[in-house]
């Protein structure tokens, strides 16, 4: 099997590099916003997006060129090869954008079984998150390994959660409450940042209703390897297999230490309206 941890690094390394490159250049350490996407005005782009999504699917061209690709900002490109590979140049651009630090850049592979290989960075942090199916998960070199909790009872647990309908919002409303009622206390970044922390344990889950693959690829395959779990909001495992069938599917996703899982999921049953998906399609 190919060893992807040394690619992974030095290409997240050149992300690192242009994020830094684009940061802080607009009023008050801001940074300039490209476009606002006129189907989601949640979802904006600056030029560190462009920039580190086309340094990576360059460098793809030229070691794995017949790879497949799912970029956020690009689209879908269809290979010959066995592996796509799901890019996102800048998890939490809003955040970039305002100058905070809690954004990364991430990008996953998948294959026929699965979930294959995954890299994060947080630039502004200096964290550093891989994994390979079977190699286990490392933080900036070092095994990682969440650990385990008994429940939610004294831990912190994010919720992401992005302007919407009123509807949708109040649904997000009641089910954040739920889960306040049962832990210490809610965070928020809605970015890579809250995922990486499930990783680390420092939160013992991450709850989020609007994701896209590329959202929640990379962080699905790195908690994997540490131990962790990664599902629908029903608790029933994702399936990212044949990839490019599902870039347009919007994913409810609980991703939790072991432990904490079941607690979250309960609730997510408990909030599904009834007739309403709580994810899409899973093994």
């Amino acid at each position: 099997m190919t060893d992807y941890l040394p690619w992974l690094d030095a290409v997240l390394d050149r992300a690192d590099e242009l994020a830094a490159r684009h940061a802080g250049r607009g009023p008050g350490g801001a940074v300039e916003v490209v476009e606002v996407k006129p189907e989601d005005s949640n979802q904006i782009t600056t030029a560190a997006d462009h920039a580190i999504g086309k340094m990576i699917v360059s460098a793809l061209d030229r070691d794995f060129p017949s790879h497949s690709v799912i970029e956020e900002e690009t689209g879908v490109r269809e290979g010959s090869g066995p592996v796509t590979w799901i890019i996102d140049p800048l998890d939490g651009t809003s955040n970039y954008a305002a100058g905070s630090p809690l954004y990364g850049a991430m990008l996953a592979a998948v294959d026929d079984r699965g979930l294959l290989a995954a890299g994060i960075t947080l630039p502004a942090l200096g964290r550093r998150y891989l994994a390979q199916r079977g190699r286990g998960a490392f933080r900036d070199g070092v095994p990682v390994r969440t650990p385990a909790c008994t429940g939610l009872e004294g831990r912190l647990v994010a919720y992401g959660m992005d302007k919407a309908e009123p509807e949708r919002m109040a649904e997000d409303a009641r089910l954040m409450t739920a889960v306040a009622a049962q832990c210490l206390g809610i965070r928020t970044s809605n970015s890579v940042f809250d995922a990486a922390l499930v990783i680390d344990g420092a939160y013992a889950g991450f709850v989020h209703r609007s994701c896209r693959i590329w959202d929640v690829a990379a962080p699905a395959c790195v908690l994997a390897e540490a131990g962790g779990a990664s599902t629908d909001l029903a608790g029933r495992p994702l399936d990212f297999r044949d990839p490019l069938s599902k870039a347009d599917l919007v994913y409810e996703v609980i991703l939790a230490a072991d432990g904490a899982l079941e607690p979250l999921a309960e609730l997510g049953r408990q909030s599904a309206a009834p007739g309403r998906r709580t994810g899409p399609p899973t093994d």
